[in-house]
């Protein structure tokens, strides 16, 4: 599976995990709910936030 790239993101604190919202690559919104971190990337790459499940997404 790809990981998905959310732009103009934003990140909240939400009870015990966090809330991103942010835009997809075709200016959809997006809220992606029960994140369990936000990482940074290797020097010069985007962080990455993985949520409850384990999906990784791409924040731009």
């Amino acid at each position: 599976m790809e990981m998905q790239t959310l732009y103009n993101w934003k990140a909240r604190r939400a009870g015990g995990r966090i809330t991103i919202t942010g835009e997809n690559v075709n200016d959809e919104k997006i809220k992606i709910v029960g994140v369990d971190k936000i990482e940074s990337g290797a020097f010069g790459s985007s962080p990455t936030a993985t949520d409850k499940n384990g999906k990784k997404y791409q924040l731009a």
